[in-house]
This record gives structure tokens, sequence and C-alpha cells, in this order.
């Protein structure tokens, strides 16, 4: 399974048509090798996988109704998940 979603990886149109990885590059690959449980490689391919894993993961409980999940948390997971993707996204621009 992980062979055919590797092979059907979505391709990245702002890379395509302007020659520049866009701030969700990486992403997929960061899945997937998440998947395979390679957490360190997942981390060098998209940085921001773990707090975006985060903050989805609240969301969902908070949709499900778990009460003490407050906005805080959400807002505080939200902002890591801008803040990594920003940063990782600058320096992979500088390299």
């Amino acid at each position: 399974m992980l062979e055919w979603l590797e092979s059907h990886q979505l391709p990245c149109l702002v890379r395509h048509y302007l020659g520049v990885e866009c701030p969700g590059c990486g992403f997929q690959t960061a899945l997937l090798l998440l998947l395979r449980g390679e957490w360190k490689g997942a981390f060098f391919a998209y940085p921001a996988i773990y707090p975006l894993f985060a903050f989805l993961v609240l969301g969902i409980l908070k949709i499900c109704g778990v009460k003490k999940i407050g906005p805080v948390g959400l807002k505080i997971t939200g902002f890591a998940c801008l803040a990594t993707i920003l940063i990782s996204y600058l320096l992979k621009l500088t390299n």
C-alpha cells in the first residue's frame, strides 16, 4: 500500500510552474515516512509535520466534544504550525 501511495504522490504545481518550492513541499513525503515509522526522516522532510499532527489531533478531539481542550490550546498549536512552516520555508529558500 505504501509503495502505491509513494508512486501516486501529487505534484507541486507551484514548483512545476514557477520553479520554486512552496511552503507545503515535502508534506506528502513526510507523511509517507511517518507511516513507515521513520520519525527523524519525516521531520527533515517537513519540519511542521509534528505541530500539524498535534493541531489536527486537538481539533478532532475538540470537535468530538472533549471539554478540556479550549481555544487557547488550539491557538497555541496553530501558531506553532504557522511559525514552523514559515521558519522552515525561509531556511529552505536561503539554502
